[in-house]
């Protein structure tokens, strides 16, 4: 009995699950440059947000190993609506900045409207790491995290990411990117719904759980 009233329970615990992330993707086509990103909103007020954007490095990276990533920038959501933003988190590796604006080949470069972009001294963070006494590379999760002051997205909105990938000498190497990612919601602390009615998919796997609970009743009675 404990094994079915578990399932019935995961059922109703199910829509938990919709925010389990951050999702991993290429949105880009070949201005991917063969890594995977995602845009996730962590937190919120009424009036500010904390925004990750994540690069995960995979085997397929178009590059060199020994490449890094020197500048990254976002615009936030499309309604391009802050007014302030600061770099709160960043990788382990590199020293770095927060640069309102976007970026060109060479880094941050100040212009771009509604642009957030974390600049990075040097060459930045490297996208593979190689264990102590030789070894395969292993590729990197790289993270930067937002701290803006705005109004938060809404579930459904999308934020337009860049970035720039330079080699041993900092030579940019590869795409700038240039594409749009959708925003997650993570952990359900953010991105605002617009209406207080529970979502579609999430009624669904409480009504099933519930379904589920009730016949397990019925079937062992008290």
């Amino acid at each position: 009995m404990s094994n079915k009233i578990l399932a019935a329970l995961f059922l109703v615990g199910g829509a938990s699950a919709l925010y389990a992330g951050p999702v991993y993707s290429c949105g880009g086509g070949s201005a991917c440059d063969g890594n995977l990103y995602a845009v996730w909103v962590v937190s919120q007020t009424a009036t500010s947000y904390v925004l990750n954007v994540g690069v995960q490095v995979t085997s397929g990276y178009t590059g060199s190993t020994t490449d890094s990533i020197k500048g990254l920038a976002v615009i936030p959501d499309v309604q391009k609506s802050f007014t302030s933003a600061s770099l709160t988190g960043r990788p382990s590796t590199g020293t770095w900045s927060y640069q309102a604006g976007g970026l060109n080949a060479t880094g941050c470069d100040g212009s771009g409207v509604g642009y957030v972009c974390a600049a990075a001294t040097g060459t930045g963070s490297h996208l593979f790491s190689f264990p102590v006494g030789g070894g395969a590379a292993t590729p990197n999760l790289l993270v930067w995290q937002f701290t803006i002051i705005g109004t938060p997205p809404s579930l459904g909105n999308t934020a337009h990411i860049k970035y720039t990938y330079v080699n041993l000498s900092g030579t940019h190497v590869g795409d700038l990117g240039s594409f749009d990612v959708a925003i997650q919601c993570i952990g359900g602390t953010g991105c605002p719904v617009t209406s207080s009615a529970p979502e579609p998919m999430t009624s669904a796997l409480i009504g099933s759980g519930l379904i589920g609970l009730y016949f397990i009743r019925r079937r062992f009675p008290r």
